[in-house]
């Protein structure tokens, strides 16, 4: 099955860099305000959801008024417990998409962003592959694996978003750690280095972490 990318309404500016993540046959889900990203992306919806509180009402009444193929559009209550955005990834869920792409979830609402990346937790709860994406970085929660970042990115960090985590091991990294714990009120894991023609390697025994890779 394609990949689902969920586009939100925060903040995008270097599209060339959005546009070269994404994939021939990827799944379109715009949310809301997400749909002022549309042009710069040049891509066609497969859904629009939202309560249409952030876009303008121009963007959505064209998708309602175009010929051909349409592409669905979910409204949703003002008042409810979900945002569009978590709401949109239920949706996927729901469609049988097990691999996402996050874009527009970073920038101005702090609250936003940090609600945005609480969908990758969600999603891995679910056994879900996904990547949050923003003008600088790819975000991606990693837990009983081993995850390997080559030396193409400046920096990488390596945080606690949920809970205290231990059985920590970075390898071949400017900041190794062996066998450590770490907790959410002191981010040792930022801002790490790899070593120079080498291949980092990030595995965590309990508990998850959220790894960030800074592109050069």
């Amino acid at each position: 099955m394609s990949r689902c990318v969920i586009i939100s309404a925060g903040e995008i500016r270097d599209y060339q860099r959005s546009k070269r993540l994404l994939l021939k046959d990827d799944f379109f889900i715009l949310c809301d305000g997400g749909l002022s990203h549309l042009e710069s992306l040049g891509i066609s919806p497969d859904i629009i959801v939202g309560d249409f509180d952030s876009c303008l009402p121009s963007d959505l009444e064209r998708f309602s008024q175009a010929q051909g193929k349409k592409p669905e559009i979910i409204r949703l209550p003002g008042e409810k417990d979900d945002t569009d955005t978590f709401y949109a990834v239920k949706l996927a869920i729901e469609r049988g998409f097990d691999d996402f792409l996050f874009l527009g979830m970073m920038g101005a609402r702090f609250d936003h962003a940090l609600g945005n990346i609480s969908c990758l937790l969600y999603l891995h709860e679910k056994g879900k592959k996904a990547v949050l994406a923003d003008d600088y970085s790819c975000m991606r929660v990693v837990a009983d694996e081993t995850y390997y970042i080559k030396d193409s990115c400046s920096y990488f960090s390596v945080l606690t978003i949920a809970g205290s985590v231990s059985g920590v091991n970075i390898k071949n990294a400017k900041y190794p750690l062996e066998n450590a714990s770490l907790s959410s009120d002191f981010q040792l894991g930022i801002s790490n280095e790899v070593l120079p023609g080498k291949v980092a390697e990030v595995s965590v025994k309990n508990g998850r972490v959220l790894v960030v890779e800074v592109e050069k």
